[in-house]
């Protein structure tokens, strides 16, 4: 197979298409996993900001104000 698309024999085209489909079956799944695993991450990566931008010591808390008040007035 010297030549681009010159096949001497269906036996060589065939085993070609073959070749083709299984490496565009191995290209998909590599393409759905990088885009799980960069969904996995971007959606790992939501979760730790929002916990961590709701549970600093800036974060308003109005049950903590309630505690707050009521310990302040009963001594």
């Amino acid at each position: 197979m010297k030549t681009g698309m010159t096949f001497p024999s269906d036996e060589e085209f065939w085993a070609w298409l073959e070749r083709m489909a299984r490496r565009r079956e191995r290209l998909f799944k590599a393409a759905r996993y990088a885009a799980l695993f960069a969904f996995g991450t971007a959606l790992m990566f939501a979760m730790l900001w929002f916990c961590a931008r709701n549970m600093g010591a800036k974060h308003h808390d109005p049950w903590q104000d309630a505690i707050n008040t009521v310990r302040s007035q009963s001594g």
